[in-house]
């Protein structure tokens, strides 16, 4: 999907989003654009405080024409003696530079151009200067303006900060570039970086859910230099990410793929993604990934590498050999789409190929005759999907433990153990699926129930300010509506009182069901996970 598709797309899922998010207002579309949403530090509250999930009217996509131009930057490696740059007045932005090409094709056809300066001749011409609108996050904040601050909360300076992020030694806010950044197509590996050799020293992330305290889907990772621009152009889930520990010896990839040379089909997919959390997120007041982690669940990582998108890249072939583990392991979330391995007459017994590689490969390369009785060729499980037996350290040594018995106990051990999981496990599922719709019902009747203490508020004061103009107006003062003052105790505010109270008891359940969930997520950890 390229930028410009990805950025006509986004604005479209933004406007059904907030449409849906707005559903029941009575007409009052709150979005969540600006610092609200992708963009920003927060939106300022009622206090004049700054609060990152404050929503901000916005009830259409950005009216801004969204240039149509595929015009490539000519400038963009660095190069010397040209004096035609372009900028910005803020001498604290004197570092960020546009080629009159892109410019021309992408700065100029928006209401951002008006901010933008001739710069002239740099300071020193002998050194190489790249064009900032070449590079990929600053594309991506570019979006950010076009389709995600109708409010016009930012400025065209954003670019420049998102381009500073670039230009940032480590040590000093900045990160060391996405190893993924020089791929120039899909025919090309992700890079692996072995996180003992790492010259770098590159930081880890991964999705977390800040209630519970888990990572979302162990196995997907992105490096620190994607994780913070995505935080920058989208605080709202900043809390959504959280940096993580290699194992030592480990080797890690980051799932995006921030090329300037080429527009990676998923990584726009996942962006998009991310915009649709970034409005649940705002809606919620907390982040919200779950709808990236069901999207990164249901679409499967493509295959890369030889022959992709030529006659020798058949679709799930990967350079002639089955694909290879993509890294992901469902855990207790039910999958439909990825790979299992399972054992003849022990189905639920389902072990997923990363947990595979690690704990039977090596035992089926003994001779181990437990393992040998797994399939050792994954494939899909139909119905409601499969959850992987293998993944915690309990379940990891429960495995050794029937290895170590030998047949037939071995297995008969590992049957009792896995049977007595899996009813837990699916008592799980229930349990919280049900309390966690609870607290969000609730929830979103408590902001219901806020809404209309808000407006009953402005009746209510409303109807006293009108009944002090009337009883003025009887007794022959002049009245300046404009400087009406209601007293304290002349409104009735008895409805709002009674509103409001309604809608903290709301939020109070609503913590208790989520509180219940998170009991019953620490009750299997500890002991059936």
């Amino acid at each position: 999907m390229p930028f410009r598709k990805l950025l006509n797309s986004l604005a479209q899922e933004l406007q059904s989003g907030l449409q849906g998010a707005a559903g029941g207002s009575g007409g009052n579309g709150y979005g969540f654009g600006g610092y609200g949403g992708f963009g920003g530090y927060g939106g300022g509250s009622a206090a004049g405080g700054s609060n990152p999930f404050s929503p901000s009217p916005f009830t259409t996509a950005s009216p801004y024409s969204i240039p149509q131009s595929n015009v490539p930057c000519p400038r963009q490696q660095p190069q010397a003696g040209f004096q035609d740059w372009i900028g910005l007045p803020d001498p604290r932005y004197a570092n960020f530079n546009v080629c009159p090409s892109c410019y021309n094709s992408v700065v100029r056809p928006t209401p951002y151009a008006q901010s933008s300066v001739t710069k002239g001749p740099p300071h020193i011409p002998a050194v190489p200067i790249r064009c900032d609108m070449s590079r990929f996050w600053v594309k991506v904040a570019g979006m950010v303006l076009l389709t995600m601050n109708n409010d016009g909360r930012l400025g065209v300076d954003f670019l420049a900060r998102v381009a500073g992020l670039a230009g940032s030694p480590p040590g000093q806010g900045g990160h060391p570039p996405c190893p993924n950044a020089q791929l120039r197509s899909e025919a090309e590996q992700l890079v692996v970086v072995d996180v003992a050799q790492d010259p770098q020293r590159r930081t880890w992330y991964t999705l977390f859910d800040p209630r519970t305290r888990a990572h979302l889907l162990p196995g997907w990772n992105i490096c620190g230099s994607c994780a913070v621009n995505v935080m920058t152009c989208c605080p709202a889930v900043a809390g959504g990410f959280t940096p993580i520990q290699p194992p030592s010896g480990g080797r890690m990839t980051c799932a995006l793929v921030p090329s300037e040379h080429y527009d990676d089909p998923r990584t726009m997919g996942i962006l998009q993604q991310i915009a649709g959390c970034a409005v649940t997120s705002g809606f919620m007041r907390r982040p919200d990934m779950s709808a990236l982690v069901q999207w990164l669940r249901a679409n499967l990582p493509p295959p890369r590498g030889p022959g992709i998108g030529t006659s020798q890249g058949m679709p799930g072939a990967f350079g002639g050999a089955p694909p290879p583990p993509n890294g992901l392991c469902p855990m207790n979330y039910p999958s439909t789409t990825l790979r299992c391995h399972t054992m003849q007459g022990f189905f639920d017994f389902t072990v997923c190929e990363q947990c595979y590689q690690e704990v039977i490969q090596p035992d089926v390369r003994q001779g181990v005759e437990l393992a040998r009785r797994l399939d050792q060729t994954p494939s899909i499980v139909g119905g409601p999907g499969f959850t992987c037996q293998l993944y915690s350290d309990r379940m990891r040594r429960i495995w050794k433990e029937a290895v170590s018995m030998g047949e037939p106990m071995g297995l008969e051990h590992l049957r009792a153990k896995v049977t007595e999981r899996k009813v837990k496990e699916r008592e799980l599922q229930m349990k919280t699926a049900h309390l966690q719709q609870q607290a969000a019902s609730l929830r979103i009747e408590a902001q219901t129930k806020e809404h209309l203490a808000i407006n009953a508020m402005r009746v209510s004061l409303s109807a006293a300010s009108n009944n002090i103009m009337l009883a003025g107006i009887g007794a022959g003062r002049r009245i300046d509506t404009n400087t009406i003052e209601v007293p304290s105790g002349q409104a009735d505010l008895s409805q709002t009182t009674q509103l409001n109270n309604q809608a903290a008891m709301l939020k109070v359940q609503a913590g208790q069901a989520e509180d219940q969930a998170r009991m019953a997520q620490d009750e299997w950890r500890r002991f059936w996970e």
